[in-house]
């Protein structure tokens, strides 16, 4: 792949990447997307990273996303608090809402998130986050990553320690050699896919 070298360039470059990655994930079947997320979460479950974490920060998952309902049940069947991504309309960042199990209710907020109501909402500081479960689109093996063109967790993480474990969850279709990027994207620091784990080159 021929990287762009300009902001506007990039952003196309991203944008040709997602519409493809887009189009993978919409022709995976059920039961097969099933399978890859159970295999996904079973590799994340033997990080040490994970093993030690007390408090985890997970993406609710959608539809067409590597499904976390299993990452979420297991962190909390092991003590684990967990906390999950809700998004502040006006400042366009992502807040931390504890949720005490699956059990609570939840609404599809803005950009199509699933999110905890506002009656079942706990928002608390990220300042104890160990352990945060990442979505994307595309990402490379050095831990660059093209999200959904928010920013929201690019911001997230200028916000959280850089000491914080980044942990990406992905099929194997959307890892490349290279993505584009630039100075302003937030690598992650480990890719989890059905077949691998990797600790990302710059991590």
């Amino acid at each position: 792949m021929k990287l762009a070298t300009n902001l506007t360039s990039i952003t196309q470059a991203k944008n040709e990447i997602r519409q493809d990655i887009i189009k993978k994930r919409g022709e995976l079947g059920g039961l097969e997307k099933n399978e890859k997320s159970l295999a996904i979460s079973k590799r994340l479950f033997g990080m040490d990273e994970f093993k030690k974490s007390k408090t985890v920060f997970c993406f609710l998952s959608t539809l067409f996303e590597v499904q976390t309902e299993k990452i979420i049940r297991e962190s909390l069947r092991l003590g684990k608090h967990v906390l999950v991504p809700l998004i502040d309309p006006e400042e366009g960042n992502l807040q931390a809402s504890r949720i005490p199990s699956m059990d609570i209710d939840f609404m599809i907020g803005k950009y199509g998130i699933k999110q905890p109501t506002l009656k079942s909402r706990d928002i608390v500081a990220c300042s104890n986050i160990d352990f945060v479960v990442v979505p994307g689109l595309a990402f490379d093996n050095i831990g660059n990553r093209i999200g959904y063109g928010a920013g929201f967790y690019d911001k997230f993480f200028k916000k959280i320690s850089s000491d914080v474990t980044r942990v990406a969850v992905s099929y194997d279709f959307q890892l490349f050699n290279l993505v584009p990027h630039s100075d302003l994207d937030e690598p992650v620091h480990f890719l989890i896919t059905e077949t691998k784990a990797l600790r990302c080159l710059d991590s």
